[in-house]
């Protein structure tokens, strides 16, 4: 017992002298033993939550698509309106805007098996109006399609951008 308290107490002779080293030695002149001010504490916490939501908001934002808007209201309420009748002669297409929504051209979804691809129709088609133009209605791989969709593609503003935007009506497809 005697024996150990003598070792401990020459540890803590050791432990003693080294930290009297420490303390007088030049390496820990002129360090401030205080913390961060809590003003400063506090202008660091508030840039780092700023931080933190803008790239939560940046983040987010991918989720939340552009609104579309066309004559002030959501363009979707507009694909409901719109009414066309397609027709198919060979390579040729006549499409008859039947409603009353000016359709800005056509997008057609061909499908075989389970690939499916897009076309574009660029011509614009008033409303009452009937339009007639030739369009490649092979796929990519030359093979003839089982189904062909058309859907009507509508143009509106981009809300708080000031700019234009198309639109395709997925909901009012046509098959031919």
């Amino acid at each position: 017992m005697l024996a150990v308290n003598l070792m401990l107490s020459k540890e803590l002779i050791v432990i003693k002298h080294i930290y009297k080293i420490i303390k007088t030695s030049n390496c820990m002149k002129g360090v401030n033993k205080k913390g961060v001010s809590p003003v400063v504490a506090s202008v660091l916490m508030i840039m780092l939550v700023m931080v933190l939501a803008t790239i939560v908001f940046l983040w987010a934002r991918g989720f939340i698509g552009e609104q579309i808007e066309k004559f002030g209201k959501p363009i979707d309420e507009y694909c409901g309106r719109v009414k066309f009748d397609v027709a198919r002669y060979g390579d040729e297409l006549e499409i008859v805007n039947t409603g009353n929504v000016d359709i800005g051209s056509l997008s057609i979804k061909m499908t075989k098996g389970g690939n499916s691809e897009m076309r574009d129709f660029p011509l614009k088609i008033d409303a009452g109006a009937s339009v007639s133009g030739e369009v490649d209605l092979d796929m990519s791989d030359t093979q003839t399609p089982d189904d062909i969709f058309v859907y009507p593609v509508l143009i509106g503003n981009i809300v708080g951008e000031g700019r234009n935007n198309i639109f395709t009506c997925l909901d009012a497809g046509v098959k031919i």
